[in-house]
């Protein structure tokens, strides 16, 4: 007796088996923000470190850093923000998804900013190791679990600030500021400041 079922053509047997696997999953959709969301809450944080700087000015507390006129690139992608002078230029050349690179032309003071994909449990003491076997230069230490700072005068000349944040999914921002090091006393607050302002979403 032969086989009395259907024949179907390939395409509709792969669809039709496709659509019987997905039956009973169900996907968290809802949970997970979407990228206008991200964007706003980093906005959000961006302006929270303005309205704080303002509020501190108001107290008669004179900040080394106006804040206030900052602007904040986000990565909604990513999920971080960070304040970067109005004046300074992105780099396109050397900015992609997962961030971007700043530069003052006057000073020549460069801001890379970019996010990092953990793919091991030890990614995140390789990139601390990475920063303080790079140059006897960088001095850094860790500040809590999640954040590691360093800073240094490098052989060239150049003084470099670095701030790197893990974020609860294991992947990292890494924020670096890069100046001409007799430029230090003048450009060291601005830095720290900039450093200071990533936040993670």
């Amino acid at each position: 007796m032969k086989n009395m079922l259907p024949i179907l053509p390939f395409g509709a047997a792969l669809t039709l088996a496709l659509l019987v696997s997905a039956c009973g999953k169900q996907e968290a959709v809802g949970d997970v923000p979407s990228s206008e969301e991200l964007a706003r809450q980093a906005d959000a944080a961006s302006q929270a470190i303005r309205d704080e700087a303002a509020a501190t000015e108001g107290d008669g507390a004179k900040s080394a850093v106006d804040l206030t006129s900052m602007d904040s690139y986000t990565n909604a992608l990513r999920g971080y923000t960070i304040l970067v002078p109005s004046s300074w230029t992105v780099d396109e050349t050397a900015s992609d998804d997962n961030g971007r690179v700043y530069t003052e032309t006057v000073s020549g003071t460069k801001l890379a900013v970019s996010w990092v994909e953990n793919r091991e449990d030890l990614a995140w003491s390789k990139a601390v190791q990475q920063v303080e076997d790079g140059t006897d230069a960088m001095e850094g230490a860790p500040v809590g679990k999640n954040e590691y700072r360093a800073s240094g005068t490098l052989t060239n000349g150049l003084k470099s600030s670095l701030r790197l944040l893990r974020k609860p999914d294991g992947t990292m921002v890494q924020a670096q500021v890069t100046y001409a090091a007799d430029q230090a006393k003048s450009t060291d607050p601005l830095a720290s400041a900039i450093l200071d302002s990533l936040t993670l979403q």
